[in-house]
């Protein structure tokens, strides 16, 4: 299972943070590609604490959402610290086998930024 990154950077438009896949080609904002299982970390490269948080379609933070859960992304990143948890893509749960989902997920500490959302395309990994 690979292990992925995403770096949280200062937005362009000058407020709030970006969430930039580290993928050659790829932009802030622009969805992480995985597969099940892939591990992803936070590296946090602003002046501000951020958490990524587990969202609906819509943004709206996911509440009650524990370490334990398989929905939970990571604890408050420091200033150029990286997430202390990697997130293992998961489908969603409580729905039918998914070939494709979307993970949405947007800062905790900053939900109504809207630089501060980001997307990681999920896939189930092809049988060998």
């Amino acid at each position: 299972m690979p292990n992925h990154s995403i770096k949280i950077v200062p937005a362009s438009t000058g407020e709030g943070a970006a969430f930039h896949p580290e993928v050659q080609g790829l932009r802030p904002g622009d969805p992480l590609p995985a597969q099940q299982e892939d591990s992803v970390t936070w590296k946090n490269a602003t002046e501000d604490t951020h958490q990524p948080w587990p969202a609906d379609p819509n943004y709206v933070p996911l509440p009650d959402v524990d370490r334990n859960d398989p929905n939970y992304l990571s604890d408050p990143i420091p200033p150029g610290h990286t997430s202390a948890t990697n997130y293992g893509v998961t489908p969603p749960s409580g729905s039918p086998l998914a070939i494709t989902w979307t993970v949405y997920y947007c800062c905790k500490l900053h939900p109504t930024v809207v630089s501060e959302r980001g997307t990681i395309a999920a896939t189930i990994p092809p049988l060998n």
